[in-house]
Parts: C-alpha cells; sequence; structure tokens
C-alpha cells in the first residue's frame, strides 16, 4: 500500500511538471559571452601603419551604439559601407536614388577625418529587383547602368577617394560567374565591366578605380582572370588603379598557399586592397563550438601575418587594409547557422582589444 501511495505521489509530480499553462513561453537561450582576457596596449593600428585601417560598417550600429561609434572613430581612419553603397540599397526605380545613408556615412568620415571606400557599383546580388524584372536587352541595360555610376560617383566626387567599380564577376576556376547580371546580356562581359571602369572615372577622374572579389590569392584560376582582365584594360586605356582580395578566411588556411597566391597578386604591381578581412575560428560551423585559448593565438597569428605579408609589399602598391566589421557580434557570419558562434574580429563582445589586436600590430613593426 505505501508503494502504491508513492507511485502515486511520483505520478502526479511528474504530471504537474508536463502540465502547461496559456501563459507559457519557449525558453530563448541567447549564445553566452564569451570572456577573453583583455588585451593591454596603448597603441593602435593606425598610428603604426603607414596605409589606411578601415572598417565595414552600417549607419544603424553608428547611430544605436556609442561604443560603436567610438570604437569606429578611435582605431579606424578609413571606412566602407557593408550594405548601404550597394545598387539596391540606392537605386529605388529607374529615376529615384535614396542617397540618405550614403549621405550619413560620408558626412560622418569628413566629420572624424576618416577616408572612404565605396562597395560596389556592379555586383551581381545587388541588382534592384526592378531592373532585373524589366528584362532590358543589351544596350537599354548599359545606358541605365552607366546613368547610375554617372549618378553615384558623380554626387561624391571628391568625398569617396576610391570604388569598387566591379565586384565578384568571376568563378574560382576563372570563369565567368553564370549567375551574373551582365554574364548572359553580353558577347563580352570584360568589356562592360571595362566600360563601366571608364564611366566612374568619367565622373570622378580622380577616384581610385578598383576591381574586388574573394578567394584571390587561394584560386589561381580567378586570380589569373583578374590579371588578365587588368593587362587587357591597361593595354586599352581602361583606367584600372586597384585589385582587391576579401581575404575572408580562416585560422586553418595554409599561410604558404596565402604567401604564395599573396605575392602573384602583387605581382600586377597594381594597388592591393585587402578590401573585407575577418578570420573564422569555428572552422566546422558547430553550433557547440567553444571559444579557446588554442583558436584565439591561430586567429592572432593569421592577424601578424596578414599585417607582415601586407606591409612589406612595395610603398606605392599600399592601399589599405579593411576589417570586414567592428565587433564580433556584428559579424556576417553570425547568421551562417552556426549558433551564433564565431568569432573572426579584432574587438569582441563587449569591444576589448582581442589577441587577434595585437597579433595585427606586432605584424605591422
Amino acid at each position: 500500500m505505501k508503494k502504491s501511495i508513492f507511485y502515486i505521489g511520483i505520478l502526479l509530480i511528474f504530471s504537474a511538471a508536463c502540465k502547461k499553462t496559456i501563459n507559457d513561453k519557449p525558453v530563448v537561450v541567447n549564445p553566452p559571452v564569451v570572456v577573453i582576457p583583455p588585451v593591454v596596449t596603448t597603441q593602435k593600428l593606425t598610428e603604426l601603419a603607414n596605409f589606411k585601417i578601415g572598417a565595414a560598417v552600417k549607419m544603424a550600429n553608428i547611430t544605436g551604439e556609442a561604443a560603436y561609434s567610438n570604437t569606429l572613430k578611435g582605431e579606424f581612419n578609413q571606412l566602407t559601407a557593408e550594405f548601404e553603397m550597394k545598387m539596391n540599397f540606392i537605386w529605388t526605380s529607374e529615376n529615384n536614388y535614396d542617397f540618405s545613408k550614403v549621405d550619413y556615412l560620408v558626412n560622418y568620415a569628413q566629420q572624424n577625418n576618416m577616408t572612404v571606400h565605396g562597395h560596389a557599383l556592379l555586383w551581381y546580388q545587388s541588382f534592384p529587383d526592378w531592373f532585373k524584372n524589366a528584362n532590358y536587352d543589351t544596350v537599354a541595360f548599359e545606358s541605365k547602368v552607366k546613368v547610375y555610376i554617372e549618378t553615384v560617383v558623380g554626387r561624391y566626387k571628391g568625398k569617396i577617394r576610391s570604388w569598387d567599380v566591379a565586384n565578384e564577376i568571376f568563378n574560382d576556376d576563372g570563369t565567368m560567374r553564370i549567375e551574373s547580371q551582365i554574364q548572359g546580356k553580353f558577347k563580352d562581359p570584360v568589356g562592360f565591366v571595362g566600360r563601366c571602369f571608364k564611366y566612374a572615372a568619367a565622373a570622378d577622374p580622380d577616384c581610385k578605380l578598383f576591381y574586388n572579389d574573394y578567394s584571390v590569392v587561394l584560386a589561381s584560376g580567378k586570380r589569373n582572370a583578374m590579371k588578365n582582365m587588368a593587362i587587357r584594360f591597361k593595354n586599352t586605356g581602361v583606367p584600372i588603379h586597384g585589385l582587391g582580395d576579401q581575404f575572408h578566411y580562416r585560422i586553418s588556411t595554409s599561410q604558404t598557399t596565402i604567401n604564395n597566391g599573396f605575392a602573384d597578386l602583387v605581382s600586377t604591381g597594381l594597388l592591393i586592397h585587402l578590401s573585407e578581412i575577418d578570420c573564422k575560428v569555428n572552422v566546422n560551423n558547430s553550433p557547440t563550438y567553444v571559444l579557446n585559448s588554442t583558436d584565439l593565438q591561430k586567429q592572432s597569428d593569421f592577424y601578424k601575418n596578414t599585417a607582415k605579408l601586407y606591409n612589406a609589399i612595395p610603398a606605392n602598391q599600399k592601399f589599405g587594409m579593411t576589417m570586414w566589421g567592428i565587433t564580433d557580434k556584428n559579424t556576417w557570419l553570425r547568421d551562417s547557422g552556426n549558433g551564433n558562434k564565431e568569432y573572426p574580429l579584432l574587438f569582441d563582445e563587449v569591444y576589448a582589444k582581442k589577441p587577434a589586436y595585437a597579433g595585427f600590430l606586432e605584424g605591422l613593426k
């Protein structure tokens, strides 16, 4: 009898624990903020570098958080818009442009003695839906794009010192990207891109014009396609001044491969921009990843080696090194389904300098 009463009691307790009410809500568990021992240094990257140290930014972060703005203007001297200078953010309809966010960023840069790198005039993912749906023929397509480039570059003449005219038109093997809007329109897509460089140069003759892509130092096919395009442009009077490698790499990326590919890129003699730097530590995109001292040291070594590599190139080829973000909490890599377990930048979630910052400083010395 006592045993029966005991079992009934257990069942009642279990039933009460499982019973839900209309006020029950799911428990949301946020990823823990990883506490990293702070790096103590009074030196700044901009004090040691004889080139620009940039960061990709969003207007909403600048206006929404004082710590973000203070770190940006205190630690960097050039900015790139992560999104707001792309075509679909500006070109709202055929004859209408929204320059409000670009104006804000340009004014912010001027007020804080920063330069601006424009990103990007042509990118296959940023053509507005209204433009794609119009199904323009080749002549109309180029005519509309020409007006867009002239309008945007001309508006910021003397205020935006450089532009990525084209971004990511090649596959890693050097072929044209099949999803590119320009691939299906033109028999000679590279020729079209060259004319876009000319349109930008006409709108602002003093602006430095770049082609930008990812995995450049790793993918020899892509790198060769970029080099061949640059040679063609130079031989035909197209004003191209530099090449950008986004430098989205990881702690497991071969440093030897990076070194060899980078040397090949520098051999072009053009300005070199490391344009979107970050370094993944959670290389398997694991939702259970835990940041650790070993990976932090590997990341520090990556930033040290990258800074050292760039610092060694001829002075007339140095344009700048741009981080693709400021703090880990805002990195685009946290949108990759890994449970927010990514920490690729120089500053942690509370804007403390990470070992990566110290490594970068060491590489600049």
